[in-house]
């Protein structure tokens, strides 16, 4: 984040966190960027300003749309218990990928930037049904952005995981590189945050710092960040160990953080570039899986994209009988939350649950609302 911007730039970024409509981000990104300098200590700050503005144009485009009972053609209708969007460069053999893994039709040819809108299948592994969707390249087999990219990384903001597809004939790492610093301009970041930073306004009280971790410069140094950004009162709580430039990124951007799966694929083509590639991005601590389309070992991928995911499958049982089809929850999930996504009644009038399966100490045991659930789990609620 530059250090040269001026005070009132730094305030104005700072409430684009607090906030809550379109309109009103809008509104704060466009007076931020009239008031941040135009010279090169801003210009990276000014394009991901830029970025964000124009994907808040499209997703309020597209609300404005579906109010008026007209259907964008980037209108994706989330279906399926998980929703994975398949995200990469030109000709990098995204639809046919998709067609491999789910049937369905989507445009497939030898020349770049055939996929002109969403395209979307359903996967079905183990029970369960997952939704992947084609979207239209972020970037040209040259590694320069396109004109759709701001749309379809706003229909890939709100997946669940972030499928990445390599072309492993033409330098993957070199587009995979390209491809995360296109989606950090647009606020997103691929890697796992060691920290995490959470600002709740208060009306009056002052500034009040909540660490656990480590913090450069201690309470202090971050209650002055806190107030050269115009936060005056607030609970500002730190989660894990954090520098004083990471923290000023996280109140003025706040990158979000996406599960992502690096699929590199056309592997046959080069297979010995794209196990260089692979075991390359396996050291920088990425998932990555060699695929391709015109191979017989699609059931792997399905698999890794499951467990990519990082859900787990709870089947529900009533009167004895178990249902054919599983749950797909967030691991972590505890009965009272199961019970919620089931019938919001249930939570009101929930006594207790049975369980059979990984996280049961005894197959049919008797738990409470916060008993833990885990992979494979039949849950009878009893209510």
């Amino acid at each position: 984040m530059p250090t040269n911007l001026p005070a009132e730039a730094r305030h104005k970024l700072a409430e684009y966190q607090a906030a809550r409509t379109i309109e009103e981000k809008m509104e704060v990104l466009r007076q931020a960027l009239s008031l941040i300098p135009d010279h090169k200590g801003t210009e990276k700050l000014r394009r991901q300003l830029r970025k964000r503005l124009a994907e808040l144009r499209d997703e309020l485009e597209e609300r404005r749309a579906a109010k008026t009972g007209g259907v964008s053609v980037f209108s994706v209708k989330k279906e399926g218990w998980a929703q994975v969007a398949i995200i990469g460069a030109a000709n990098s053999g995204k639809s046919s990928l998709l067609k491999a893994l789910t049937g369905a039709p989507t445009p497939v040819a030898d020349y770049p930037l055939t996929t002109k809108r969403p395209y979307p299948g359903m996967m079905i592994y183990s029970g369960c049904e997952i939704q992947l969707i084609d979207l239209p390249s972020i970037l040209t087999e040259e590694l320069a952005e396109t004109n759709l990219a701001s749309k379809s990384i706003g229909i890939a903001r709100n997946s669940d995981l972030l499928l990445i597809v390599l072309d492993a004939s033409k330098n993957p790492l070199a587009q995979f590189d390209s491809i995360e610093t296109l989606l950090e301009e647009y606020g997103i970041t691929l890697r796992k945050k060691r920290y995490e930073v959470e600002v709740e306004r208060t009306d009056s009280g002052g500034l009040r710092v909540v660490v656990m971790g480590e913090v450069e410069g201690g309470q202090e140094a971050v209650k002055t960040i806190a107030t050269q950004l115009g936060i005056r009162s607030a609970i500002i709580k730190i989660v894990g160990d954090i520098t004083l430039d990471q923290l000023e990124e996280e109140l003025i951007r706040r990158p979000e953080y996406k599960k992502s799966l690096i699929a590199i694929n056309k592997s046959e083509i080069n297979p010995e570039q794209a196990e260089a590639a692979a075991r390359e991005l396996e050291s920088r601590g990425f998932s990555v899986i060699r695929a391709s389309a015109l191979s017989h070992q699609l059931e792997e991928v399905k698999a890794q994209i499951f467990r990519s995911l990082d859900m787990i499958r709870v089947y529900t049982r009533k009167d004895g009988i178990v249902s054919a089809k599983p749950l797909l929850l967030k691991r972590g999930t505890t009965v009272s939350q199961l019970a919620e996504k089931i019938h919001r009644e249930f939570v009101e009038t929930l006594k207790y649950a049975r369980v059979w399966g990984p996280s049961a100490r005894v197959q049919g045991e008797r738990v409470g609302r916060e008993h833990v659930l885990q992979d494979g789990d039949i849950v009878e609620i009893k209510a």
